[in-house]
């Protein structure tokens, strides 16, 4: 694979490059939110459907799993089509299907229609990201891809509460029909501001398998899927643990994770700059040894609001610093093939999701909330152990 840096494609930049920006943003928005709605929706789902709170939860790993085989199939299937082409089709698929969800009349259904929206959504991220990085020069992709993936920290912040509330005052089928209004809203946007007209590189199973085992993208990838186990590894059960290991109540609770939301914004206002000025590789670097850090002090330090909230700014603002450069060194391995090498990503990226969710079920049944982080240090290590892998050339 080449290392050679992308330039600007003909056409990509339109009329505004910021705004097309923007507008790549906001379909990145409509897919966190369309992702983790759920989460917020858990109660009246389970009583409007009579189904357990648990079988709820699992339209969320059907979503994800659904995103994490769908992202690089996509590529292989339709990968030398318009990239812009890609990106309304996976928001027209992801709208119908949640369309199709506010309809159901069984969990059955409502069930399909998170995989089918996880099928659409596989080629929404990927899409946005490669066009955003298409829009401007190297030396400032950074910044560009911080602005698209702004959408999905925005999303990680607001979507749950904002679905809980939304869910008790008009009900969780008008929540969903509500991200169908938005996921055409997202679509006029693109139309209008991104004109894009750039195709992939073609691309089979053994493009995709090159991707997997090549020495600098395999480990890349492998990075990612790490350093997400290790978040969800705690952060999936993170109720618990501040209940049972930090003994926060519910009131203390709200603050932490407002706290952990701040951070999220924090790391992403700061992603851009950061990976413009020290570059990817460094930034990348930093938000792992600070994850780490993090993990050691939840491990180690005693029970207490006060150390939890700035704890957990720090852990969210590491967290999000990740993500940017991460896609800006995919970009660099091989510009002519980022729309794939950012398809895996993202399939990674849900799949640490996942892995780290369910991790974190089986540590605390073992050991208690107090494992909880010696897991995700652990999954972290082994996170700054791929990385390094990845940095050697082959």
């Amino acid at each position: 694979m080449s290392a050679s840096a992308s330039t600007p494609t003909a056409g990509a930049q339109g009329r505004d490059p910021v705004a097309a920006l923007i507008a790549l943003g906001f379909a990145y928005f409509i897919l966190g939110t369309g992702s983790l709605a759920v989460v917020g929706l858990v109660q009246p789902m389970a009583a409007s459907l009579d189904v357990s709170a648990a079988a709820v939860a699992n339209l969320v790993t059907a979503f994800a799993l659904a995103f994490a085989v769908s992202a690089p199939l996509a590529q292989v299937l339709f990968g030398r089509h318009p990239r812009r082409t890609l990106l309304l089709t996976g928001l027209a698929i992801m709208s119908l299907a949640t369309l199709a969800g506010a309809l159901a009349t069984t969990y059955w259904i409502l069930l399909l229609s998170r995989i089918a929206a996880g099928a659409g959504a596989a080629m929404v991220g990927p899409m946005a990201s490669a066009i955003g990085a298409g829009l401007v020069p190297p030396e400032r992709q950074g910044r560009a891809l911080a602005i698209v993936f702004g959408g999905m920290t925005l999303a990680v912040v607001l979507a749950v509460p904002m679905a809980a509330w939304l869910g008790v005052l008009i009900g969780w089928r008008a929540v969903l029909m509500l991200l169908v209004v938005l996921g055409g809203l997202a679509a006029i946007g693109v139309v209008w501001q991104v004109h894009d007209r750039s195709r992939g590189m073609p691309v089979n199973l053994r493009a995709l398998a090159g991707v997997v085992f090549h020495r600098r993208a395999g480990f890349s990838v492998a990075t990612t899927l790490l350093q997400m186990a290790a978040m969800f590894a705690t952060y999936a059960l993170i109720t618990p643990y501040l209940s049972e290991r930090m003994a926060i109540g519910s009131g203390g609770m709200v603050a932490v994770l407002l706290c952990y939301g701040v951070g999220g914004i924090v790391g992403n206002l700061l992603a851009g700059g950061l990976t413009d000025r020290l570059g990817a590789d460094r930034t990348v670097l930093l938000s792992l040894a600070v994850l780490a850090t993090t993990f050691v002090a939840l491990w180690v330090l005693p029970a207490s609001l006060v150390l939890a909230l700035p704890l957990f700014v720090i852990w969210s603002t590491a967290g999000t610093l990740f993500q940017a450069p991460q896609q800006k060194r995919l970009v660099d391995i091989d510009p002519s093939r980022r729309s794939l090498l950012l398809a895996t990503n993202a399939s990674a990226l849900y799949l640490g999701m996942s892995l780290g969710a369910f991790l974190a079920g089986v540590v605390h049944q073992a050991a208690g909330s107090a494992g909880l982080p010696i897991a995700s240090l652990l999954l972290m290590a082994l996170a700054i152990a791929s990385f390094l892998s990845s940095r050697v050339r082959s």
